[in-house]
């Protein structure tokens, strides 16, 4: 629609009830119980009349019936928002909302939630999972909104690690990055990564020039101290070593306070009445004890909601390298004891007793040390050995009890001393003053290390009626040291931890997706999440404006053999080029293993080998901007691709016109988490297959199936080339779930 068109009508406001009205006849996703009339009456004129504002500015909108019923949907969630003192909430402040694409759900959830905002004065927070998804926010959907609604005063959220800490940074420049923060095998001692042995170090010199250029940049304001700003960015190693870091912060005492990138960032965001975040962000900081974010006080929308659950099971999960924990333990005697000895003598720690607090804690570790060596649970052809049903052996439950208990008695003795180290002392000299802040800063990084010990080995010795998930993986040592373990611990699902420290504190908020749902139902999602343990909770799947009848056709391919037979892959690369040359233009092939993907790859014809990009070749962006190229210019292009590429590819009309999906997308358990789960599961009487299996393929392929129908004016074939989808009971709900192609069973 051209800006000089007449909007179409927008769909008038239903009457309202009074609150309780004929309930029964009410579905939940409308029910106006608990609210305000007058108030709902205020808000419900206001977002009328920046819905038609938007209608009228907004380059090419379309006014759909799916995105009003959205919008009123979300309102009511957001006007039901709970205050921070309500132990009582039945869920009405809690919506799914699945809206495809195409409904412009964007405009929906924003719309209500500024209105919302504006009537309940609270702050609103919009997460994504991905930077895309962030980016496309904060850099072309909100400043549209802004344009239209002057007041509207929005920002962007990142963890504090995305800034450099200019106090670490001038510590590193010095040359006492030993003195002022851990040495690069204690930054890595919780990182979820793994290095290669024997990879070669940073060069010293070349990471110096980059520290010096970087410092030299922040001090003339040519950058603004985040990470994403920098035209490259750096090195991880330098980049932790300089990185801002909660335990580490002095606050207010810092001398760079006030110019302080993450501070300044943080000023700057309080004040926007809708700021743009992430799920990790959300997640962490609701951990902690940080002011960041007042849950109880903020309207949420959780955009991309089905990667939720997942991100908070990472989250609230813990890991810690075994040997290094010891050797972290050794290093830390040492500098507590060296800046202990500055202190007054009232509140330096006793050196003989602080260092048999270390003596016992490196002895437990060692007992742990010795069992995992002894008993060969892992090694380098064994690399990960989970506990059945999350119970570590009886004999080392009182170990990491007795270990969790020393490391809190080690961290309050060291938290006293970086504490005293922070006071601000005005018979010192401005030198001494910022060196013992500095100490009080690197203390602050060793509490960071030791509180996630504690947690880990907390999680070790409870054994709980739902059970988390334990267990050792093996590390390589670097050149020349001995191999390590991990030791790992996860909540199986994430739904305890959601519903404790996210549901039950947010004001409000509403989850969406375009596949919240699995299987046609929200089960799935409600017991991954937690959000089953609110009765009242809202649900409701808005219609598409796709008309999938006439816009596409969902082809089963004439399989003889079933994805589970040792011919299909052979059959698979035989049929895809007869599949392929049925389309003139661009193509979408994902496949569930990259095996699978080279086999085909490498038995198709030179004709239809020519035209394909693969992923992995080069960058996504070179691959989809070469895809993009070739069917402008009239050629057929097709790409090759993973499991990532079934989500946020958007290739609307030619660039898309046909997807091949070469079997249902089952994933075994392929995570000691996962393991865990089937395995509790089992346990119970239940079965993993269909309570996690099934519904987790039925999501991951509406998700690739809604890679064909972009537009409404889009026409797409989806063809899968398993004919379990129609000839298993489980191939029914799978389909129950999926856009209402025509489905054809190709002959």
């Amino acid at each position: 629609m051209s800006l000089s068109e007449t909007p179409p009508p927008l769909q008038p406001v239903p009457p309202m009830a009074e609150p309780d009205e004929h309930p029964a006849a009410q579905p939940a996703h409308a029910s106006e119980r608990g609210i305000d009339p007058e108030m709902l009456e205020t808000a419900r004129i206001r977002l009328e009349f920046l819905y038609g504002e938007v209608a009228a500015d907004w380059p090419g909108f379309i006014a759909r019936p799916g995105q009003y019923e959205m919008m009123q949907a979300c309102l009511l969630t957001f006007l039901s928002a709970r205050s921070p003192d309500d132990k009582e909430r039945p869920g009405s402040h809690l919506a799914q909302l699945e809206a495809g694409t195409g409904t412009g759900k964007t405009v929906a959830y924003c719309l209500a939630a500024i209105v919302a905002a504006e009537v309940l004065e609270k702050t609103v927070i919009v997460s994504t999972a991905t930077v895309a998804l962030q980016e496309q926010l904060f850099q072309k959907d909100l400043p549209r909104l802004a344009k239209i609604i002057p007041d509207l005063r929005y920002d962007i959220l990142k963890g504090r690690a995305r800034y450099v800490c200019e106090s670490r940074l001038e510590g590193v420049i010095n040359d006492d990055v030993h003195d002022h923060g851990l040495s690069g095998e204690f930054q890595d001692l919780f990182a979820d990564s793994r290095r290669q042995a024997g990879s070669t170090p940073r060069d010293r010199d070349q990471a110096m020039r980059w520290f010096k250029g970087t410092a030299k940049k922040l001090n003339s304001g040519a950058w603004d101290g985040d990470i994403d700003s920098l035209a490259q960015q750096p090195e991880p190693d330098d980049w932790r070593q300089v990185q801002a870091n909660a335990h580490a912060c002095n606050g207010g005492q810092c001398e760079h306070f006030r110019n302080c990138a993450f501070f300044k960032a943080r000023r700057q965001a309080a004040s926007a009445t809708l700021q743009v975040a992430n799920h990790a962000l959300v997640l962490a900081t609701l951990q902690t004890d940080s002011s960041l974010i007042d849950a109880g006080n903020t309207l949420f929308v959780f955009d991309e909601a089905h990667h939720l659950p997942g991100i908070a099971g990472e989250q609230f999960s813990y890991r810690a390298r075994l040997g290094t924990s010891s050797r972290l333990l050794v290093s830390l005697r040492t500098v507590a004891l060296r800046h202990g000895k500055t202190l007054p003598a009232s509140t330096r720690p006793d050196p003989v007793a602080f260092a048999q607090l270390i003596t016992g804690c490196t002895d437990k570790l060692a007992v742990l040390e010795r069992y995992w060596m002894e008993a060969g649970l892992v090694s380098a052809d064994k690399t990960v050995y989970r506990f059945a049903q999350g119970r570590i052996p009886e004999a080392l439950i009182p170990e990491c009890q007795e270990l969790a208990t020393l490391i809190r008695a080690i961290a309050s003795q060291v938290s006293s001393i970086a504490a005293a180290l922070k006071e601000p002392d005005e018979s010192q000299s401005p030198s001494q003053r910022e060196e013992q802040s500095r100490a009080g800063v690197e203390l602050g990084v060793y509490l960071s290390r030791l509180d996630t010990l504690d947690k880990l080995l907390s999680a070790w010795a409870t054994h709980d009626r739902v059970p988390w998930a334990k267990w050792i993986e093996w590390a390589e040592g670097a050149l020349g040291t001995a191999p390590d373990a991990w030791l790992c611990a996860s909540p199986m699902t994430a739904a305890q931890v959601l519903s404790k420290n996210l549901w039950s504190q947010v004001s409000a908020a509403v989850c969406t997706s375009a596949t919240l749902t699995a299987c046609g139902s929200f089960d799935f999602f409600d017991r991954l999440s937690g959000m089953n343990r609110f009765p009242e909770r809202r649900a409701l799947v808005v219609a598409s404006p796709f008309d999938y009848a006439i816009q596409g056709e969902l082809r089963i391919a004439p399989m003889q053999h079933s994805p589970k037979s040792p011919g299909f892959s052979g059959e698979l690369c035989d049929r895809l080029p007869g599949l392929l040359r049925e389309h003139p233009h661009g193509q979408l092939v994902l496949f569930t293993s990259k095996r699978q993907m080279q086999a085909c790859h490498a038995a198709l014809p030179k004709d239809i080998s020519d035209q394909v990009l693969v992923q992995g070749v080069r960058s996504r962006t070179e691959l989809l901007k070469e895809h993009v190229r070739r069917v402008l210019a009239g050629e057929r292009s097709i790409i090759f691709g993973l499991q990532s590429f079934g989500e946020g590819i958007d290739l609307p009309g030619e660039l898309c016109e046909h997807v091949v999906i070469d079997k249902l997308p089952f994933t075994p358990p392929n995570s000691p988490v996962e393991e865990a789960l089937a395995e509790w599961l089992s346990a119970q009487g239940r079965d993993p297959f269909t309570e996690l299996s099934v519904p987790r393929a039925g999501m991951k392929l509406a998700q690739w199936a809604g890679r064909g129908v972009r537009t409404v004016t889009d026409r797409a074939v989806i063809t899968v080339c398993d004919t379990r989808l129609v000839t298993m009971r489980y191939g029914k709900a799978i389909l129950a779930g999926l856009p209402p192609f025509p489905v054809v069973r190709a002959v």
